[in-house]
């Protein structure tokens, strides 16, 4: 831990930092498991400190464009991650990073790891933009990364991929990436300091991205006195689980996590002691949304026959098809390739008699559009002087505010039930250049095109809805709580909590 002098002349110990990311966490689960008691760790810890329900994450709220944002501060526009399934404008191929088995068997177990592994942190994260972990490095502070997917530091590392990812890789996965200090990527890379750590791995234990190994190998960092003045704990469970059951009826899973918080808080002396040596940050990447059972899928590849279909194996350059459509759950992405004005227009009209989509929107130079299906009602938005939302940004509309669940109070601009929509959704088409149509699904509805992820009667995430964008966060064992209340303003907390220039 970093000393820091006093004006009198003695020293004062600055606070570590860990931040624990329960994927797909939900406010109301949150809220049953501290109060009924069946959470003793996270109860301990927003008795202790800050505690939110409306933290906003970005759009789409997927987990790579979460954690983008996450552990840079920034929205999409700035950190480049578009979504989970995206097209790359750079190599004219789709992006997937392993969303279905029939993907990972379309693109091949080598693109796949490497999309996900190399590419995303190496690549697709803009390199203009530096990560928590490069910016605490630079000022001296020592970071670690277990299983956070947003990795990138500045010490040059070489993985060890289990044998069977490279056997299935025809061992062509190979080749350095760069991390923080002390780097976790469950078997393909373990920190120096944990020589001779075992957790649960293999190929039955998602090679060791799994809860219970994340958890215990912060707990041995800590151990072995070897844990990083910022550390970064990723807990992934939740989010298969909730798509599974339902994000309302995934209790179990986030008590598993919190039993595994508490073997952190066991490495030290006591829970207290555990709030008097760090400041503590709990929170979700996004949430989810309860999906029907039955007549609850979308399906854009149907709806859009008739336009020629740009997919994974296609052959022939893009100048032959007209669209493709990236589907990310309850939000999807579709690429005009070719005659962009006249097919963008016939695209949305071909949609925007469906309900089950709350929103469809395009760009039209420096104004966005949105239109709600069925009723047709417009909006169009942009960046001007005239209105101030809460987070200081200021905007001007023409058209109908109820679209978006809009309002105007004293000249200042709120959101109900699609949160910090404008600058989410202005954010969403600057993260790429190219003509796109962006969906948005009603609650109980998920978008499907080839090879996508669909949860019927489970849960679902991407979309603008507060059902997928709230996540909750509990802030322990500082005096210092968040500046707004969105996932981008975690890392300007971690900045101070670990300040450039000591206070």
């Amino acid at each position: 831990m970093i000393t820091i002098s006093n004006w009198g002349g003695g020293t004062v110990r600055r606070k570590k930092v860990i931040m624990f990311i329960i994927d797909s966490l939900h406010p109301r689960v949150l809220d049953d498991v501290t109060h009924d008691g069946s959470a003793p760790a996270l109860s301990f810890l927003r008795r202790k400190g800050f505690s939110h329900d409306r933290i906003v994450s970005a759009f789409p709220t997927m987990t790579p464009t979460a954690l983008s944002s996450i552990a840079t501060g920034t929205y999409a526009d700035q950190h480049k991650v578009p979504g989970f399934i995206w097209f790359s404008e750079m190599s004219q191929r789709l992006v997937n990073y392993g969303a279905t088995p029939g993907a990972i068997v379309k693109l091949g177990v080598f693109q796949s790891v490497k999309n996900l592994l190399y590419n995303l942190n190496q690549e697709h994260v803009n390199p203009l933009i530096k990560t928590c972990h490069e910016v605490l490095e630079e000022r001296g502070y020592s970071s670690g990364n277990i299983n956070f997917f947003i990795y990138r530091g500045r010490k040059r590392v070489e993985p060890k991929l289990p044998w069977l990812i490279r056997l299935a890789a025809w061992l062509r996965l190979k080749g350095p990436i760069f991390g923080p200090e002390s780097l976790v990527l469950g078997e393909c890379f373990l920190s120096p300091g944990l020589e001779g750590f075992r957790g649960p791995a293999g190929p039955f234990n998602k090679f060791g991205f799994n809860d219970t190994f994340s958890c215990l190998a912060a707990r041995e960092l800590i151990r072995r006195g070897r844990q990083p003045d910022f550390m970064a704990v990723y807990l992934p469970d939740n989010d298969g689980y909730s798509h599974r059951v339902g994000p309302l009826k995934s209790h179990p899973c986030v008590r598993k996590a919190d039993q595994m918080i508490q073997q952190v808080l066991n490495a030290f002396p006591s829970w207290e002691h555990a709030l008097e040596q760090n400041s503590i940050l709990v929170t979700g990447d996004h949430a989810q949304c309860s999906i029907g059972a039955k007549h609850s899928t979308i399906l854009l590849e149907r709806m859009l026959a008739r336009f020629k279909q740009l997919r994974m194996l296609s052959w022939g350059g893009i100048g032959r098809y007209d669209i493709t459509i990236c589907p990310n759950e309850r939000m999807a992405i579709i690429y005009i390739l070719r005659n962009v004005d006249t097919v963008q227009a016939e695209v949305i009209d071909t949609l925007s008699s469906d309900e089950r989509i709350a929103q469809i929107m395009w760009r039209e130079g420096q104004k966005y559009r949105v239109m709600q299906p069925k009723s047709r009602k417009m909006l169009s938005f942009w960046r001007s002087d005239k209105y101030e939302d809460p987070y200081g940004v200021r905007w001007d509309y023409e058209g109908d505010l109820s679209v978006l669940d809009g309002t105007i109070k004293e000249n200042r601009l709120e959101f109900g039930e699609y949160p910090d929509a404008f600058s989410r959704i202005k954010s969403a088409f600057e993260s790429q250049s190219s003509t796109r149509v962006l969906l948005s699904a009603r609650p109980g509805y998920e978008f499907y095109a080839e090879d996508a992820p669909i949860f019927p009667g489970g849960g679902s995430h991407g979309s603008l809805h507060e059902s997928d964008s709230v996540v909750p966060a509990i802030l322990a064992g500082t005096e210092r709580d968040l500046a707004h209340q969105r996932i981008i303003d975690f890392f300007p907390w971690i900045m101070e909590s670990l300040p450039a220039t000591p206070r």
